[in-house]
């Protein structure tokens, strides 16, 4: 039987979560089910979202700060009425769970990152009381799991951990071709790092660039790649300069969609985090053999085995990330060995069809007698 799915999620901005969710709705028609989708912030992903002929409401301009947001949710969920109301992120989940509840709809959350601000009682407290009792409470990592566990006060065992997936066909080495990087003033026999991601205080690059500062003066044959957007954007292209980081080393290429072939034109890929969960472009790149070099953050370490699919550094470390990048950039035979096992590490542990398959046992679970039905999710 068809189900009708209505995802509620903070942006169509181009970030993990929102690469998910385009995930979530190829595989929600592939099954024949229907789904429509609710935001708060637009993006480029917008879109995304109506090429696939998808309906997408947005809930406020102003965030939290509009009380129309819950009007809108309420009367999107009154009306359309889904067999389910699946949210992600912050804004989200209060809004979206909180309609959802208040019209007795069944309600599935997703916890993407292990966020500092849960270590804040009041925040966390707001934060339980309004998704609390949600049917299915799922976590992207067990490392996630346990900080919300922990911080938030939520019990532990009514949080169920379902890893993200990545689609292993479409990530393939050698399927795309590569993205020509001379646009973006790449000489051709450089070694190209990239830094893919949402320029935002979580993902730390100001810690990237020192690291890069570090390198600048190794004689080094190397290009940086900064990828995406973000309310700090000006803020780390001004960082750049003052750091000496000119366009002969570094390009701010702004967001780029076909990761693919981005992937399979790059030398290795950097995560930086401060916080993380369990990010999609990590997985992407393991899964298109580009070795990582990462901050030990999140679930990241449970994904990662230092020097054996990848490296892994301390977080705020601009030295421990200058020094393990200077070794993969040295290093020709590390880096397709890495790129390698981390393939095999994608494949065996993160495979998005199975990702999918046990969402949707998640979904299609009867409303009553199943260990994720209950009222439990959010209270201890």
């Amino acid at each position: 039987m068809s189900i009708r799915l209505l995802y509620i999620i903070d942006s169509l901005r181009i970030g993990g979560a929102e690469t998910l969710l385009l995930d979530l709705l190829d595989a929600a028609q592939k099954r024949g089910d229907q789904v429509k989708v609710a935001y708060f912030t637009p993006g480029p992903l917008e879109a995304e979202v109506a090429r696939r002929g998808v309906e997408a409401v947005r809930l406020s301009q102003h965030g939290l700060r509009d009380p129309r947001a819950l009007l809108r949710a309420l009367r999107l969920t009154r009306d359309w009425d889904p067999h389910i109301v699946h949210t992600h992120l912050i804004k989200s989940d209060l809004v979206g769970q909180l309609a959802a509840r208040l019209l007795s709809r069944r309600r599935v959350i997703t916890l993407h990152n292990t966020d500092p601000w849960r270590k804040k009682r009041v925040l966390s407290g707001i934060y339980r009381t309004l998704t609390s009792g949600a049917d299915a409470c799922l976590a992207v990592t067990e490392n996630v799991a346990d900080h919300v566990a922990h911080y938030g006060g939520y019990d532990r065992d009514q949080i169920e951990v379902v890893q993200n997936g990545v689609d292993l066909d479409r990530f393939a080495a050698g399927q795309a071709q590569p993205m020509d990087l001379t646009q973006f003033g790449v000489p051709e026999n450089a070694v190209v790092l990239a830094k893919i991601g949402r320029v935002t205080a979580q993902k730390d690059h100001e810690n990237f660039l020192q690291a890069i500062s570090l390198l600048r003066d190794r004689n080094l044959n190397l290009h940086v790649l900064i990828v995406g957007d973000g309310e700090l954007s000006g803020v780390v292209q001004e960082r750049a300069r003052s750091l000496g980081l000119g366009d002969d080393q570094l390009t701010f290429t702004g967001n780029l969609r076909d990761m693919p072939a981005l992937l399979a034109a790059i030398d290795i890929f950097v995560l930086a985090s401060k916080w993380e969960g369990l990010p999609m472009a990590l997985l992407e790149a393991m899964a298109s053999e580009v070795p990582v070099v990462s901050t030990a953050v999140g679930g990241i370490p449970d994904l990662i085995n230092d020097g054996v699919n990848g490296m892994l550094v301390a977080p705020s470390d601009p030295s421990a990330l200058a020094g393990a990048l200077e070794h993969m950039i040295a290093d020709a035979d590390a880096r397709r060995l890495l790129g390698e096992v981390g393939r095999g590490t994608v494949e065996s542990r993160f495979s998005g069809a199975a990702m999918m398959d046990r969402l949707w046992s998640i979904y299609n679970a009867p409303t009553a007698g199943s260990e994720l039905i209950g009222d439990g999710c959010g209270s201890k």
